[in-house]
């Protein structure tokens, strides 16, 4: 047996294993110098053979071996008498399946929240246009926050590349988001906030730190850029409700021309000029969402702060109840249009007893065609009218909306039908649990503060924050709902382009359109392609996401390294060990208060959907599982934040959430009973 040191490459910290020991092998000078085995000492039989230095010592040797190489190397050592460490041999390691450290280039990839908006597998073409609108939407918010020209150049790799794919799944290049985040002064109390909004469970540190910052430059560069960037962002912030106003005003009226046009009547080189029309007037302008962002970063993360400082707060969920019941938050409508024409239907038998047993591919049109629903079907046609863009996924451009799949809007009628409850279906109701958690909340807050000798002043800074993170939240939401709307116009554009190119034989299917990228479209019409064979190169990149949709391949990990060629050689998975459970309760991030025992039901879809009060379990969920909600007596998600869309519109809803559960779908099966405290964030199986 031998001992075992185990050591971080980045750290250098070290794990050790010791052996047992009972006997050394020592030379025996009487005969003839050779080896004979002596009995250890007592104290000697624990002991370490190598002290943290020597072992520090080896490691460095081995990273510079495998520097030298560029590959993971087998190394042997030994130290001699004096306390000199040798290189004996050094040779390439052959049965390892990644590059490692040594290859150079890592690269962090970490999907905490973008797995929200595109879970599973992307297609080509909404992973093209999402690249794209990131560097576009965050060159707008450094020509906002005031960072020169220059500086936005010199970063340009940065904004090109903030998203990986692999395996067809969407990622955060890291890295980036914290280089981006760099370039404004303050860096340290910035990144603490954006590590809030991004749900990222464990923090990044860069291999570029930046250089120490002299005397000179302290206080006569970063001082002064730091109180520019401060009076800037306080501007910027004094302004935030005519600047949403405009955007909305501006967002409207060109959605409004858009919406209404025939996009199938339009050539393709009229389709891209339209494309390039809706970036320069929307993307390119993109400011006041962007602005409202760092508005929520900071009040969101400042209010995080005082709550635990100032108010006594232990739990984490404080926060998150004082942003309940704010109202006006547009996402949510949804949801209540629904239960309205729910409650309609109630009061029809015959509309009833069709929309829970009727074929629900059929109910679309037996409906329209039923005068005796004729009001029914006027506030159907207006859901869809205002609506309509929503579906699961509803940032993936390949996805199809309500107003191609109308007969989903039924499923969630059939649920909210089946629970036989009228006050299910009472939205004043749902408005009064809303305002029961704030008022709470704002009680257990205020009481917190009272408590302090220096209250008066706290308090006013406390509702100016708290005031501040409500507007900002609000805001948020409303506007995610304006970009929804933009990417259900951009579908219908590329499904017009992609049935008139399959009407053309450019394509063997309209939908194979979805399988190549914007630029690749757009050059084939101006061009400068550098391949015609637009059909061949579609089927090619169908059958690859085929093979990332197999459930017999795994996806990547939630986060994970690469090194070398990011595609090459690497596993994608993360090495570190999974936190262990030492009680048997799951753990996440508490959202939305409220105890609540009861059956689970596991989803993977809103389409599977039959739900009757039990407590909705999912991996994840998007815009398009709101209309679900009230359905369900609560919500456990594994994965999203404090600020993901799943959280913030249960609070509106007065529904007890949990995110962020690790472990939840390895843990829970449809058909359990669990106990879940939506304050804590705690879950047990039962």
């Amino acid at each position: 047996e031998a001992d075992t040191y185990t050591v971080d490459k980045q750290s250098l910290a070290i794990t050790a294993e010791l052996a047992p020991k009972r006997e050394q092998l020592v030379l025996d000078a009487e005969n003839g110098g050779g080896l004979k085995h002596v009995a250890l000492r007592e104290n000697l039989r624990t002991a370490s053979t190598l002290t943290d230095d020597e072992v520090r010592q080896v490691a460095r040797l081995g990273l510079a071996a495998e520097k030298f190489f560029r590959r993971p190397q087998d190394v042997e050592f030994c130290f001699d008498a004096a306390g000199t460490l040798f290189l004996l041999q050094s040779r390439p390691v052959t049965n390892v399946a990644e590059y490692g450290p040594a290859a150079g280039n890592r690269l962090v990839w970490d999907n905490s929240n973008i797995i929200e908006s595109y879970s599973g597998v992307t297609s080509p073409m909404t992973f093209s246009f999402i690249r794209q609108a990131y560097t576009i939407v965050y060159h707008c918010f450094c020509d906002v926050m005031g960072i020169p020209p220059r500086v936005v150049r010199e970063s340009r790799p940065v904004f090109e590349n903030m998203l990986g794919l692999f395996r067809g799944r969407v990622y955060y290049n890291l890295q980036n988001w914290y280089r981006l985040i760099r370039l404004f002064p303050g860096f340290a109390y910035n990144a603490k906030f954006m590590e809030t909004m991004m749900g990222l469970k464990e923090p990044l540190v860069l291999d570029d730190p930046l250089p120490p910052v002299g005397f000179w430059r302290k206080w006569f560069v970063e001082l002064p850029a730091l109180v520019k960037l401060i009076a800037r962002s306080v501007w910027n912030f004094a302004r935030i409700r005519g600047t949403v106003d405009r955007f909305q005003n501006h967002f409207r009226r060109h959605y409004e021309k858009w919406d209404r046009l025939n996009m199938d009547a339009l050539p393709p080189h009229e389709l891209a000029a339209l494309y390039r029309e809706m970036e320069k007037a929307l993307l390119w302008n993109w400011k006041a969402p962007i602005i409202n962002d760092f508005y929520v970063m900071i009040y969101f993360g400042v209010l995080k702060k005082l709550c635990a400082s100032w108010c006594g707060d232990t739990t984490g969920a404080l926060q998150n109840d004082l942003i309940c019941g704010e109202g006006g938050v547009e996402s949510a409508e949804p949801a209540r249009m629904l239960l309205r024409l729910a409650q309609m239907a109630q009061g029809e038998p015959a509309l009833r007893d069709r929309i829970l047993h009727d074929r629900l591919e059929d109910l679309p049109a037996t409906i329209a065609a039923d005068p005796r629903s004729a009001a029914f079907q006027a506030q159907f046609e207006k859901y869809l009218d205002l609506y309509g863009f929503r579906c699961m996924n509803e940032l993936k451009l390949e996805e199809y909306s309500l107003r191609d799949r109308p007969h989903h809007v039924y499923q969630v009628l059939r649920n909210y039908l089946a629970l036989n409850d009228p006050a299910a279906l009472d939205v004043a109701a749902m408005k009064v649990r809303e305002q029961n958690v704030r008022r709470g909340a704002e009680e257990r807050a205020f009481s917190g503060l009272a408590k302090r000798r220096t209250w008066y002043p706290r308090g006013l800074i406390f509702r100016r924050v708290l005031r501040n993170a409500r507007l900002g939240v609000k805001n948020r939401e409303n506007m995610r709902f304006a970009r929804t709307r933009i990417y259900g116009l951009l579908r219908q554009l590329l499904r017009a382009m992609g049935r008139q190119f399959a009407a053309e034989g450019i394509l063997a299917d309209a939908e194979d359109i979805f399988y190549l990228t914007l630029d690749e479209v757009f050059d084939y019409i101006k061009g400068t392609a550098v391949t015609t064979h637009l059909r061949e190169l579609a089927a090619l990149r169908r059958a690859e996401f085929d093979e990332y949709r197999r459930d017999d391949l795994p996806a990547p990990d939630e986060r994970f390294e690469t090194f070398g060629p990011a595609y090459h050689k690497n596993l994608f998975r993360d090495p570190r060990p999974a936190p262990k459970n030492t009680d048997g309760k799951l753990r996440g991030i508490g959202c939305s208060p409220g105890v609540v025992e009861g059956v689970v039901k596991v989803l993977k879809s809103p389409a599977e959907a039959q739900l009757s009060r039990e407590i909705l379990v999912a991996e994840r969920t998007d815009p398009g599982w709101v209309p679900l909600y009230p359905a369900v007596s609560g919500i456990l998600i594994e994965r999203g934040s404090l600020l993901s869309h799943s959280a913030v519109v249960a609070r509106e809803m007065g529904i007890p959430t949990i995110v962020g559960i690790t472990g939840l779908l390895a843990t829970v099966q449809s058909g359990q009973r669990v106990r879940m405290d939506g304050q804590a964030g705690t879950v047990d199986v039962l």
